[in-house]
């Protein structure tokens, strides 16, 4: 089972993998701030969606066996470029 949460502006973080790099149109409503390029990024327009994957830590009372963060890009090669660093750093 997953959960879903806000991701943080940085890509900070042990563990994370990128799960996949998706086009997106009509989402939902709302927007976003682009990790990449710091644009507005409106999620009921086209843009590009990076899935981010890990373990989640093991505790007593937590169900939960994994986390999911979901990053909006303003365009593929915004997401391109990220998904390129993140790799290299994580």
């Amino acid at each position: 089972m997953t959960e879903t949460r806000r991701p943080p502006s940085s890509n900070a973080g042990a563990g994370w993998t990128v799960r996949q790099v998706t086009p997106r149109a009509r989402w939902r409503r709302g927007s976003d701030t682009c990790p990449a390029c710091g644009a507005t990024v409106e999620l009921d327009d086209a843009h590009y969606q990076v899935e981010l994957d890990r373990e989640r830590p093991r505790t007593r009372r937590e169900k939960l066996t994994r986390e999911r963060r979901l990053l909006s890009f303003c365009d593929e090669t915004c997401a391109d470029e990220w998904v390129s660093t993140f790799d290299r750093i994580d």
